[in-house]
């Protein structure tokens, strides 16, 4: 899986997008002893300490970021900022000291986790598919089908002529949203992606998965997708999902 990095055109979301993965976290040079107050920088000092930082530790002069905003995050105590390079946009949080930089949301280690968590609590089905609460997402009355991923991350490279190999099979009875580094259907990736991972298959918004199926192969990734989709279409067309009726018949839920 990979994080997802939206368009991959700039050096900076891919850097970004990998120093996520391993939770990285930035030490912001202070000033010199002599320059140092007891006073905390403002947010707009510390929004041009980390544009400045950006550009010259990860674009080197091939570019230049920008702060499009910086707020005080109180649950967390610290500053987040959105940033943008060219077309893109990815957001930061820095301690309010301006001495931190994290490029992932920090980890409250007080926050109750004994919480309902949906993802921990749904189960699985056929394809390592979870399966949601939700109603069956449509429009107009074909189930949606969506897939995300980059065109920098291999296993998304891997899984997309599978499922849009698959997905043309029910062209007339499903609707399927293909983003490859797009910020469309973001409110659909942002609650089934699992932490912002790609790639993420999210069917009808009944059955989601955030990974591709290359561990299972090609043949057992598309009858597991086949199945899975003519559950939610009611098993149509026919002559689709008369040929894996044994796996619907083990579809959960």
């Amino acid at each position: 899986m990979w994080k997802i990095s939206k368009n991959n055109l700039t050096p900076l979301i891919i850097i970004v997008g990998l120093l996520v993965i391993a939770g990285a976290i930035f030490y912001l040079a202070q000033p010199k002893a002599e320059e140092k107050t007891s006073k905390l920088p403002s947010s707009e000092e510390i929004g041009n300490k980390v544009v400045k930082y950006i550009d010259d530790t990860f674009l080197q002069g091939r570019s230049q970021a920008s702060l499009e905003s910086i707020a005080m995050d109180n649950e967390l105590g610290m500053y987040k900022l959105k940033l943008k390079v060219e077309e893109e946009e990815f957001e930061a949080y820095v301690t309010k000291d301006g001495k931190f930089l994290f490029f992932q949301t920090p980890i409250d280690l007080d926050k109750n986790t004994t919480t309902n968590n949906e993802e921990d609590n749904a189960s699985s089905t056929i394809g390592d598919f979870l399966i949601s609460q939700d109603e069956i997402c449509k429009e107009g009355d074909k189930p949606i089908v969506y897939f995300f991923g980059t065109s920098t991350c291999p296993h998304c490279q891997w899984e997309k002529p599978v499922i849009e190999d698959i997905t043309a099979k029910f062209k007339d009875n499903i609707v399927f949203r293909e983003n490859i580094d797009s910020n469309n259907d973001s409110e659909i990736f942002s609650k089934y992606s699992t932490g912002g991972y790609v790639p993420a298959i999210v069917l009808g918004c009944q059955y989601y998965r955030v990974g591709s199926g290359e561990s299972a192969g090609q043949e057992k990734e598309s009858n597991n997708l086949t199945a899975l989709i003519c559950k939610l279409t009611g098993n149509k067309p026919e002559d689709v999902c008369n040929k894996v009726q044994n796996l619907i018949n083990q579809i959960g839920g």
